[in-house]
């Protein structure tokens, strides 16, 4: 420091400065041939010559400016329940360490606001930055602890970090609640009741039931109002999910949760406010942020003198739970919506940081695996620690500007080490669980299977055991075959099991050379011409060909990605006329063919950027599967796959957290048009009543279906606010899947769980236990998650409803002592304990947990 300046602060001079600039916002805001903003006028030009720049005439200048200011609002104008907050990136244009910093000074700069205002009140969400500053800064957490219950200091939102809500799964979403609301319980015991998201960029049709079955009503959030073309109808409604579970919702009619609580923000609000007819009040967040810091004295003294001030809504100090409490006597006039909360905007963050997308879907599926796994020992032997701190270092990477990709480099860099040391604990803990659940056994390799299904299908063995026969426990000869210097077998493992094989002398059946681009088994045949690209996919029993006469599949094609704003956030609808080229198909090699199946291996390139496939069919599936990977160099260009399917329909399924959504092929309206990117997890489909196909994925969210064409966004390379984001090596697989029938009566959504969970492969284990102690029956039904309870004394297990029918379920435990009781969510009971086994139904996308005692 070179100098400081020392100054006197006129409290005085201060307060007049207040009232000029609430006075200032009510002549911009009011109409201009309104006798209130005139006499504003008038007002404000006598206190100027009152004031005549003499600080001595301060009071006599705000005892005129009282006159216009202490007139009251009227009977009719809307209340305004105004709560400090701090909207806290956990990242974005810092790392997470920074932010933690953040919640620190955040803290502690409110408790200090909550000292000197007796009326003020602030709201903060996020338990993971409650947990920093709890475990860094006691005597801080102490004050907040101690505001908390004065009721001065509201804890908001439910979930862990505000999350992304288009790409984490629906037990990422399960767990954000679970960690977040039992973290509130826990410290404050309070039960949140709302969900606090004001800007996550879009909401999936999953979620209201989700909050609905982890005790929430409520859910706030600003972030649709930036919608790119067309406005959202509603600030104030009742959103109905996919499953019929209704939450009651509140935009803040200011579109920000940055309010500043002035007449600047709050008339606009007022005017704009669509329920202002039948609805008398309407919610105001305040406060700096984004990068937090929150209310400062002047906000308060905003809204204090807001309170009752004619030309604007009447501001009085409340919380987000007494705000929606009063809401509930509007329930009955509002408005529904149906269906996802789509935001009109950054659909880039469906494709940008693709490692870090694919190595969160990675930990989801296998957290849950070795959860799962752990179910096979006694409870005591559960490594609950572990897998909490695991699990909460996945929760945190979630948050809205980690996971969707518009964060710096630092950031990832940190997320790819957190991702990398949680394999690591999954291993170590796989390695510990299956030395009580088995011995070792140099000649033998077990399987887990994790799905509450059958797998039948090919694997890949580790890189150690190329070269082998299997045989597996009848001594029957494992079908295996050496592909592209890898072995691969066929197998078919029970649901929910452990399977050891066997190793014997020999080795797997070398692959016969194929001369030709045909790939072909019993139920279909494809062909590929000498592009790259697939011409033909036939089905062997009907003869319908998946790919339309004179087009072709397997399309890499690469687009100028420029948008207009929010370089890593947007994707904008003129890309689809802004098409570089193709890649170039420079190489196919023969895989060959044997007891396993066949497969090509393509290599393409355009300008900097290289990419190869190896190409699958498998003997017993359709599913051709395109194992691919990538080194991206490249700048502000999209790499993008086309496959054109032979089929008419107005709508294609896109799956979505523990269910499905259809979406319009049509861009019959602006409405439509605007969704030309849309969130898909593991899937999209796209069928009439007789056939179909699908785009299956292994870890990508970006799909476009437009008329007959379904195309899967790969790779982007924005520049900001990370200037390397997405260039270097990439590894991901898609499947072509075309199939019978439609997708309720195709095993579309079993063959992508197979594609995304396949199983545990453990060398040198012989398994001596090996089935999980639960099992499930029913059609269309799948056992999700198997855990310990929180609080250490029960055994979780979630069941769901996967393609949207009634269904009739059976659970089981094996030991006839146990009893079954359902839970919520959050892992309360809600039901009597039952039997060991219990049968119930289960509504479409319906989710029910219950505990094991």
């Amino acid at each position: 420091m070179r100098a400081a300046q020392l100054a006197v602060f006129n409290d005085d001079l201060w307060h007049l400065w207040l009232d000029l600039h609430i006075m200032l916002g009510l002549i911009r805001q009011l109409p201009e041939e309104g006798v209130r903003r005139a006499r504003l006028i008038r007002c404000g030009s006598e206190a100027i010559d009152i004031y005549g720049e003499n600080t001595a005439n301060i009071s006599a200048t705000r005892e005129r400016l009282a006159v216009e200011l202490k007139q009251p609002a009227t009977k009719s104008d809307l209340n305004t329940v105004a709560i400090g907050h701090a909207h806290l990136d956990t990242a974005w244009l810092w790392p997470v360490r920074e932010g933690k910093r953040k919640a620190e000074r955040t803290f502690a700069s409110q408790c200090a606001l909550l000292e000197q205002y007796p009326d003020y009140l602030f709201g903060a969400s996020q338990p993971h930055q409650y947990e920093y500053v709890r475990d860094r800064k006691p005597e801080l957490y102490g004050r907040v602890k101690n505001w908390v219950k004065e009721g001065r200091w509201e804890p908001l939102g439910g979930m862990y970090v505000e999350a992304d809500c288009n790409l984490i799964s629906g037990e990422s979403m399960v767990r954000q609640l679970l960690y977040g609301k039992r973290f509130f319980l826990d410290e404050f015991g309070i039960d949140v009741k709302h969900l606090w998201l004001p800007d996550v960029f879009g909401y999936s049709a999953a979620l209201p039931q989700i909050l609905r079955r982890a005790g929430i009503e409520y859910f706030v959030t600003t972030k649709i109002s930036w919608n790119q073309f067309n406005e959202f109808p509603h600030k104030t409604f009742v959103w109905r999910g996919i499953d019929g579970s209704e939450v009651l919702v509140h935009f803040p009619p200011e579109n920000n949760y940055n309010s500043m609580l002035d007449a600047d923000y709050l008339i606009p609000g007022r005017d704009t406010f669509p329920e202002k007819d039948r609805v008398d009040v309407f919610l105001s967040s305040y406060g700096v942020g984004d990068g937090g810091g929150g209310p400062k004295a002047e906000n308060v003294e905003y809204g204090r003198r807001m309170a009752d001030l004619e030309g604007a809504p009447k501001v009085r100090f409340g919380k987000v739970a007494d705000f929606f409490n009063e809401l509930e006597a509007y329930r009955d006039k509002l408005e529904r919506w149906n269906g996802e909360l789509y935001l009109e905007l950054h659909r880039g963050t469906l494709t940008t940081q693709a490692r870090t997308k694919r190595g969160n879907r990675k930990l989801e599926y296998r957290l849950q695996a070795v959860e799962m796994l752990y179910t096979m020992l006694p409870l005591d032997a559960y490594p609950a620690d572990q897998l909490r701190t695991a699990w909460k270092t996945l929760l945190i990477n979630q948050f809205h500007d980690i996971l969707p990709g518009s964060s710096i480099t630092e950031t990832y860099r940190v997320t790819l080490e957190e991702y990398a040391s949680i394999h690591a604990t999954c291993a170590e803990l796989e390695t510990a669980a299956l030395a009580k659940l088995g011995t070792e056994g140099t000649n033998a390799i077990t399987l887990f299977n994790p799905l509450s299904e059958r797998f039948a299908g090919a694997i890949e063995l580790p890189n150690e055991m190329n070269a082998v026969s299997v045989i597996d426990h009848s001594g029957i000869v494992v079908p295996s075959q050496q592909i592209a210097g890898k072995t691969w077998i066929h197998v078919d493992l029970p649901p929910l099991s452990l399977t050891t094989l066997k190793l014997i002398e020999g080795e797997a059946q070398a692959s016969n050379t194929l001369d030709t681009l045909v790939l072909e088994n019993d139920l279909i045949r494809y062909e590929f011409n000498h592009d790259g690209q697939l011409i033909h996919a036939v089905d062997r029993v009907t003869g319908w060909n998946a790919i339309p006469p004179d087009e072709s599949g397997n399309r890499l094609l690469l687009f100028a990605d420029r948008p207009n704003d929010w370089d890593a956030w947007d994707i904008d609808q003129f890309y689809e006329t802004n098409l570089l080229g193709e890649a170039k198909c420079i190489s196919i090699e023969s895989l060959g063919s044997g007891a396993v199946g066949s497969g090509l291996r393509l290599i393409f390139e355009w300008k900097n950027s290289r990419i190869e496939q190896d190409i699958f069919l498998f003997n017993s599936s359709p599913e051709l599967r395109f194992v691919t990977r990538v080194d991206w160099h490249e700048n502000h260009c999209m790499l993008r796959v086309n496959f054109p399917v032979n089929v008419i329909s107005d709508r294609a399924a896109f799956d979505i957290q523990y269910g499905h959504v259809y979406r319009p092929t049509h861009r019959n309206t602006s409405w439509d048009s605007a969704r030309f990117e849309s969130a898909g997890h593991r899937y999209a489909d796209l069928s009439d009543n007789d056939r179909g196909a699908a785009l299956l994925n292994d870890c990508k969210y970006g799909y476009g279906v437009h008329d007959n064409v379904i195309s899967l966004n790969l790779l982007r390379s924005p520049s900001y606010p990370d200037p390397d984001a997405d260039r270097g090596e990439h590894d991901f697989t898609y499947s072509f899947y075309p199939h019978p029938k439609d997708l309720i009566r195709s095993d579309v959504i079993e063959t992508a769980a197979r594609l995304n969970q396949p199983p545990l492969v453990f060398p040198g284990v012989q398994a001596t236990e090996n089935r999980m102690p639960f099992q499930l029956a029913g059609e269309g039904l799948a056992l999700t998650t198997v855990k310990r309870s929180e609080d250490g004394g029960e055994w979780i297990l979630r069941v769901v409803e996967t393609r949207g029918c009634h269904s009739n379920a059976i659970l089981s435990s094996t030991n006839p002592n146990d009893l079954l009781f359902e839970t919520d969510l959050i892992e309360r009971p809600i039901g009597d304990a039952n039997a060991a086994t219990i049968s119930f139904s289960m509504k479409p996308f319906e989710i029910r947990t219950f505990a094991v005692r």
